[in-house]
């Protein structure tokens, strides 16, 4: 298998993308699958929050942004990045086994169709409410 296997998954608005997803990183973990995930949004919307440290720090000049606590760690970089780009990045902070987005629209990602928007680029099946097929399917494609 090749690592990390990429898979995307693209549909409208409440069609279960991500109800569909946190139960394959559910499955896949049980199995002792290392799982990264992205979820990607078209809003133009941030976590960081306006008048925060990190929001402060952001705003002086710093282009990378480390909120540390004891139960987590994140990563807040102040651009827009590409999806191939993130990727890169997952791989250098850690060893996955399958990475898992959601809401992907790039041309170079495999990707599931959830619903019956219009298909895009490199679509490679649409979800008909078979999640057992949908696992047994990635699963299989893990193994090239």
């Amino acid at each position: 298998m090749s690592r990390p296997f990429i898979i995307g998954f693209y549909g409208e608005s409440n069609t279960g993308k991500t109800t569909i997803i946190t139960k394959l990183i559910k499955k896949f973990t049980e199995e002792k699958f290392t799982v990264a995930s992205i979820k990607n949004t078209d809003k133009e919307i941030s976590i960081d929050q306006k008048e925060k440290d990190t929001w402060k720090h952001a705003e002086a000049g710093s282009k990378l942004v480390i909120f540390k606590t004891p139960v987590e760690t994140d990563y807040i970089i102040r651009k827009g990045q590409e999806t191939k780009e993130i990727i890169n990045n997952i791989k250098k902070l850690g060893k996955y086994d399958i990475i898992i987005i959601e809401g992907v629209n790039d041309k170079e990602t495999p990707k599931i169709r959830i619903g019956y928007i219009k298909k895009r680029e490199n679509t490679v099946y649409t979800y008909e409410d078979d999640f057992e097929k949908l696992y047994k399917l990635i699963k299989k494609e893990m193994k090239r």
